[in-house]
């Protein structure tokens, strides 16, 4: 009786671990994908962003960016993203963040506000998901099959 105990615990820590393995390759895909998007001028759909004003790019070339064009690259601090939360077997919980110095300005863009128009460079595309999908399905398959 307490073997059948201890080894369904077992089982059940390692599909946890497994999960949580699981969850943080998503936040890694979604991390990834971010930062490719931003790079190259794309918003979470695969869009181009909008265009930045006139006055915007002078503003910035007259500070020195090596960027002047390109929307959410000057300071490099947009592309900062990561995993701030690692899931584990304990807390199957894994977070994607941007840099706290940027939270305002990244929700700015992201939502737009006043005369800054709506940029949306944070969150998962329909590609993202897709992807994402497909991950997940493979994986729960082996999980499933692990702990049989």
């Amino acid at each position: 009786m307490i073997r059948a105990i201890l080894k369904k615990r077992k089982k059940a820590k390692l599909r946890n671990n497994k999960i949580a393995e699981m969850l943080n390759d998503i936040a890694d895909t979604v991390v990834g994908q971010i930062k490719t998007d931003v790079k190259k001028g794309k918003d979470i759909h695969g869009q181009p962003f909008e265009a930045l004003k006139e006055s915007t790019i002078k503003a910035k070339k007259k500070k020195g960016s090596k960027t002047p064009n390109k929307p959410l690259m000057d300071t490099g601090l947009m592309r900062k993203i990561f995993r701030s939360k690692s899931a584990s077997a304990s807390n199957l919980e894994s977070i994607v963040d941007v840099a706290k110095k940027r939270n305002k300005v990244a929700e700015y863009h992201n939502f737009g506000k006043g005369n800054l128009p709506e940029r949306v460079w944070f969150g998962i595309g329909d590609k993202t998901k897709r992807r994402l999908n497909k991950m997940i399905r493979a994986k729960i398959k082996k999980i499933v099959r692990f702990v049989k």
